[in-house]
């Protein structure tokens, strides 16, 4: 694979997409290739990780399990006296497993008092028992509250802020550039709707950075790639460590990967199965995936909402080249019949957040939760559906609605986060046919 292709492929793909900048980084047979797209854009320009920062907090947790500093199975309240809540309560009996997992049945977001506060101490003090939605280990429930345990977590073992932390134990021996939110090199985010960008400003409360706060280049995402792959400094992640990485946990994550390890999703590919991460934030995406038996790895950033569909794109267009670091799509069940949509209806709860399901005049499901967000769900059998973004072309992942002995719908696994059904609030939201 040429430079020169790489780079033409990735600016005509923002172009068709309308991404005003990116970032590709591709790393195989021992080389590692780099492309841009977009004014001002270099190898050196930072972008918003979003959500792969979790496997960043991650690495470095999974780094003091190796040392012995933490525990995979022993309740987290043992290390944290500022976590609240009942000795007979959910929230006493998570572990960092748990955490890591995404299987804490902790809500996804708890949102802090003061969105400036940047102490994980006070935050960590604010989550009660109500933040719990399941029994830990029960179901998987994607989860930034417990990345944000993860955090404070850090902070204890080690007696620094978890941004010294992921600088002392991993960026400067890796010789990462990462940075955070708030630096001024950072790519300007863009909201893109029917082609149009419009710069916008990463949002995110100062004390969710363990689950999203970070920013990088692609290139920096490679190398930690190849770390946890193995083919990084074993001081850095012993082997073992990198394995434990890649630990599945149960339950699996439905519709969002074919597993999740202790920082990482799994996604089954043609030639074996793969790790990595994806990240949004108001206007930026992110990616990675490798082969930890490879090492082959390939990282996206993108300061477009619209980068999610670049990134699809991307690698179907890699795959055309013999670059197997793709993971396999899994269609839903589909017995070719028309599933009634009223049994779906209704709200349903994570946390702060409230899912309104109700019906449009296709027959699909349209779900908005009061902040701007709107999807449309096509159902399928057995209560599984394709989520669709209103400015997607084509579904991005799948979920489905559960059932409770009785056989009626009581909660929604949608973008990997479950939500329980709740009586029907009044609004005054107007849904569109």
């Amino acid at each position: 694979m040429e430079p020169i292709y790489l780079s033409e492929m990735l600016r005509a793909l923002a172009a068709v997409h309308g991404v005003p900048g990116a970032q590709l980084a591709v790393h195989r047979d021992g080389a590692t290739l780099h492309a841009t797209a977009g004014a001002g854009v270099h190898e050196d320009t930072p972008f918003a990780f979003g959500a792969v920062t979790k496997t960043v907090t991650a690495t470095v947790a999974m780094q003091l399990v190796g040392d012995g500093d933490l525990l995979l199975d022993l309740p987290v309240a043992g290390y944290l006296p500022d976590l609240t809540g009942s000795p007979m309560g959910g929230l006493r009996r998570i572990t960092l497993r748990h955490l890591l997992g995404h299987v804490s049945g902790l809500v996804a977001d708890h949102e802090p008092l003061d969105p400036r506060d940047e102490s994980l101490r006070r935050y960590v003090e604010a989550i009660g028992d109500a933040e719990c939605l399941a029994v830990p280990g029960s179901v998987f429930s994607y989860s930034s509250t417990g990345y944000v345990l993860v955090g404070r977590l850090i902070e204890m073992a080690t007696g620094l802020s978890w941004w010294e932390a992921v600088r002392a134990f991993l960026a400067e021996p890796l010789g990462l550039g990462l940075t955070r939110l708030d630096d001024p090199r950072l790519a300007v985010p863009h909201l893109v709707c029917s082609g149009r960008a419009t710069p916008a400003r990463p949002q995110l409360a100062a004390s969710l950075a363990p689950a999203a706060g970070l920013a990088g280049t692609a290139a920096d995402l490679i190398a930690l790639a190849r770390s946890q792959a193995g083919a990084g400094p074993a001081e850095v992640l012993e082997p073992e460590v990198c394995e434990l990485l890649r630990e599945p946990v149960e339950p699996v994550p439905f519709g969002l990967a074919s597993a999740w390890g202790l920082g990482c999703a799994l996604y089954d590919g043609p030639r074996g199965r793969l790790a990595g991460h994806d990240g949004t934030l108001a206007g930026s995406t992110c990616s990675v995936r490798y082969d930890p038996l490879t090492g082959d790895a390939i990282a996206l950033t993108t300061n477009g909402s619209s980068g999610t569909a670049l990134w699809a794109d991307l690698l179907t267009e890699l795959a055309g080249q013999g670059f197997a670091v793709r993971e396999d799509e899994q269609p839903p069940p589909c017995d070719g019949l028309t599933p009634d949509p009223t049994p779906y209806t209704g709200d349903y709860v994570n946390g702060a957040t409230r899912f309104r399901v109700r019906e449009v005049h296709t027959g699909d499901l349209l779900v908005e939760d009061g902040t701007g967000f709107a999807v449309t769900l096509l159902l399928h059998a057995d209560g599984v559906f394709t989520v669709r973004h209103l400015d997607a072309e084509r579904g991005t992942n799948y979920g489905r609605f559960l059932r409770d002995a009785r056989g009626q719908v009581e909660s929604v696994q949608i973008s990997g986060r479950l939500a329980r059904r709740v009586a029907t609030a009044p609004h005054r939201m107007s849904v569109g046919a």
